[in-house]
């Protein structure tokens, strides 16, 4: 027997011997998941299955064995990328399986997974190569290596049943194009539609959705230029900054140039100055929001020590807005600044704009998920009873005895705020979102959590308004299976920062 025939014999036994050991030990260390339909390609070397996984689940300190039945197959496993944290960290989120060439395998794959002193990890950081084919063994498991929400038997029907209707029309180009939205209108892109669109795959387990979310994301990503822009508008526009898309787009695809992108996008967020003075002119809380995200979603695929002190800048400017406000203001609960810096005419009254607050809070709360962050909590429990105190109205006319969301609140000077009760319905979803994590957080702090829980259930009955109506046209034959939705960024704002929804209606109110 040749040497290297003896060490493939002695590499045989080990894993053996480690496989019945892992058995004996820790029988909950594997998986089991479906091996992809892939036919090999001439001249392919390896193919590449991609295994997202959630968070504290697989440490570094790990050897892996992949096997078909009882079958051991020979795979090289790399580390592309940990969870986000302290420097020593350990917890992987994306593993990449290469093994030979795609073959049948007529029975799905378990992967084993034991701590061993004995050989030497090869685990570190690598480029993904090739293509990528995700693999997981529920949807739970890939919803939590998402970050997208906590594993849960939720039925989730309500939301996603409209929303695939909505996603028919919004993907289709030639229905967008006939309503006057060709694919380089700079202003569909806003709130982020690959994001959704991941999510909606996620939720649903339909891989159209996956294959969708891809075709947007590269497009989007393809008009990234190299200094950061997004280059369908003449000028730098930070609330263009989508970067929740791209990031999934890596976690799900192992696309490098979405990783090259979010770099780019980080390095021309700092553009944004998150710090407030009412001498500096303009600021909102959705490019607020739009920085921390994008500051969010390359600390989570880097662990890079700038983007953790840009989180930490903006979170800190935001919290002070809210709890030190200056200029002599009251406290409010919401990060003040000047009407006139918020829509460029009125006075320097403090103002705060609701829905725009949806998606600070949002980007907020990712932090919060992924950290525990107690400044994030804060801010998402106070924007909760700023909403109740400040960001409400009543319906008088079409939409009588209706809660409606406000779109700004002048704090000060009332008459500077537009009302207009037949558009600022179409932000019950997100509002409704921000009041649930909110409430969640209230209740997770043993706070009085009745008023914004209520007002939350409040508002979620309306976004569930849309199951109600999908339910009634399904007797209708000539029911479409698109939903026109004007304007088409609706879509994003609709569904990107609301995904929690089903989890959270749930969680806060007991029911399916």
């Amino acid at each position: 027997m040749c040497i290297r025939d003896r060490f493939r014999f002695l590499q045989s036994f080990l894993t053996i011997l480690l496989l019945i050991l892992s058995y004996g030990t820790n029988a909950k260390n594997s998986i089991t998941f479906e091996a992809p339909s892939i036919e090999s390609k001439t001249g392919e070397r390896a193919t590449f299955l991609l295994l997202p996984i959630p968070n504290h689940e697989i440490s570094l300190d790990n050897q892996f064995f992949l096997r078909e039945n009882n079958k051991v197959i020979e795979a090289t496993f790399r580390v592309i990328n940990i969870w986000p944290g302290k420097k020593n960290s350990q917890s992987i989120r994306l593993l990449s399986i290469e093994i030979a060439p795609f073959q049948y395998y007529s029975k799905p794959l378990t992967l084993n997974w034991l701590r061993s002193d004995i050989l030497q990890s090869l685990h570190q950081s690598h480029a993904i190569g090739g293509e990528n084919h995700l693999v997981f063994p529920s949807n739970s498991w890939l919803a939590q290596s998402i970050l997208l929400h906590p594993n849960t038997e939720a039925d989730n029907a309500w939301y996603t049943a409209p929303q695939k209707k909505y996603a028919n029309y919004i993907t289709n180009q030639s229905l967008l194009s006939q309503k006057g939205y060709p694919r380089h209108k700079a202003s569909q892109w806003l709130y982020d539609r690959p994001q959704a669109l991941f999510q909606l795959y996620i939720m649903t387990g339909e891989v159209e959705w996956l294959i969708k979310a891809d075709d947007v994301a590269n497009f989007y990503t393809s008009n990234i230029d190299e200094t950061g822009v997004f280059i369908l508008k003449k000028r730098f526009d930070p609330k263009l900054l989508m970067p929740k898309g791209v990031l999934y787009q890596y976690l799900l695809r192992g696309n490098s140039e979405a990783k090259q992108a979010l770099q780019r996008m980080f390095e021309r967020s700092y553009d944004w100055d998150e710090t407030y003075t009412l001498s500096r002119g303009f600021w909102t809380e959705r490019n607020q929001a739009a920085a921390l995200n994008v500051a969010v979603s390359y600390w989570e695929l880097t662990n890079d020590d700038s983007a953790l002190e840009r989180i930490n800048d903006i979170i800190d400017a935001t919290v002070k807005m809210t709890f030190s406000p200056g200029n002599g203001w009251s406290l409010r609960g919401c990060p003040q600044h000047g009407f006139k810096s918020h829509e460029g005419w009125g006075d320097d009254s403090p103002t705060c704009s609701p829905w725009m607050m949806a998606l600070l809070g949002d980007a907020l709360w990712r932090f919060y998920q992924l950290t525990g962050d107690k400044r994030s909590a804060s801010l998402i429990d106070a924007f909760g009873d700023f909403i109740i105190n400040h960001g409400i109205y009543y319906g008088d006319k079409r939409v009588k005895n209706i809660v409606i969301p406000k779109y700004i609140v002048s704090i000060t000077n009332p008459k500077q705020e537009e009302l207009n009760q037949w558009t600022d319905p179409q932000h019950n979803c997100d509002i409704a979102a921000l009041l649930g994590k909110s409430a969640y957080i209230k209740r997770k702090n043993n706070r009085d959590d009745f008023l914004v829980k209520t007002l939350f259930s409040t508002f979620l009955e309306q976004c569930v308004e849309n199951y109600t109506r999908l339910k009634n046209s399904q007797k209708n034959k000539r029911e479409k299976s698109h939903w026109v939705i004007k304007p088409p960024r609706r879509f994003g704002w609709m569904y990107s920062t609301t995904s929690d929804l089903p989890w959270l209606k749930h969680e806060l109110l007991g029911d399916y």
